[in-house]
C-alpha cells in the first residue's frame, strides 16, 4: 500500500469523526446519554457521503477563494447544503452557490449567505456562543439525537439541518433555539424521517 493512502485513510476517519460528532457521552445528572451513528436518523454511509461532500466543497472554496473559504459555512445533510455566513457582494455569494453545485453528491443548495461589510471578531464571538449553547440544548435533551442536526448561526440568526424523528421533535428543537439568549431568529430546514 503506498504511503499516500496510509496517511490518506486515518485522515478521512479523523475527519468524518469530527465532522460528523460521532459518540459524544454527555452527563445530564443522574442519566448519561451516550449518541452513536447507530442510533442516528441517517445511515453510516450517509454520514460519510455528507462529510465528503463537505470536505471536497471547502476544498474547492479554498482552491477558488480565499474570501468565500473563511466567510462561508457549510453544513451537509442527506446531500442538502446548507451555506450561511457573510460576504461582501453579491459575486461571492453567487460564486459560493455555484461552486456548491458543482460537487458530486449535492442534491440541494440551501444558500443563506447574507452580504455584508460590518463583521467584526465580537459578532462571531456571539454567534458562535449561541450555536454552542443551542447545540448543547439539544444535546442534553433526551427526546432527540443531537447528531441528526447542523447548527450555524450568522448576525444572531440560527439556521438548522437536519432530520427530525415526527413534527413534534422538529417543533421542539426549533423551541430549544428559541431559548438560547440572544437568538433572534430560528430559521429551520429540518426534514421529517417519513419525508
Amino acid at each position: 500500500m503506498k504511503l499516500s493512502r496510509l496517511i490518506f485513510f486515518p485522515f478521512l476517519f479523523a475527519l468524518i469523526f469530527i465532522t460528523s460528532n460521532c459518540t459524544i457521552p454527555v452527563a445530564t445528572g443522574v442519566a448519561t446519554k451516550a449518541v452513536t451513528v447507530s442510533k442516528s436518523d441517517r445511515s453510516i454511509g450517509e454520514y460519510v457521503d455528507d462529510a465528503l461532500i463537505k470536505v471536497f466543497l471547502k476544498n474547492a472554496y479554498f482552491d477558488h477563494s480565499e474570501n468565500i473559504f473563511f466567510n462561508v459555512g457549510v453544513e451537509v445533510s442527506q446531500g442538502r447544503v446548507l451555506l450561511t455566513g457573510t460576504v461582501e457582494n453579491i459575486d461571492l455569494r453567487i460564486e459560493a452557490n455555484r461552486i456548491a453545485w458543482g460537487v458530486k453528491g449535492v442534491q440541494t443548495v440551501i444558500n443563506e449567505i447574507q452580504i455584508s461589510n460590518s463583521d467584526s471578531i465580537l459578532n462571531f464571538a456571539d454567534d458562535l456562543v449561541i450555536s454552542t449553547k443551542v447545540l448543547a440544548k439539544i444535546t442534553l435533551n433526551e427526546e432527540v439525537n443531537s447528531l441528526n442536526y447542523n447548527i450555524e448561526t450568522v448576525n444572531k440568526i440560527v439556521y438548522i439541518i437536519g432530520i427530525a424523528g415526527s413534527i413534534d421533535e422538529k417543533q421542539l428543537i426549533i423551541d430549544l433555539s428559541k431559548e438560547v439568549f440572544g437568538v433572534e431568529e430560528v430559521v429551520d430546514y429540518i426534514t421529517i424521517k417519513s419525508e
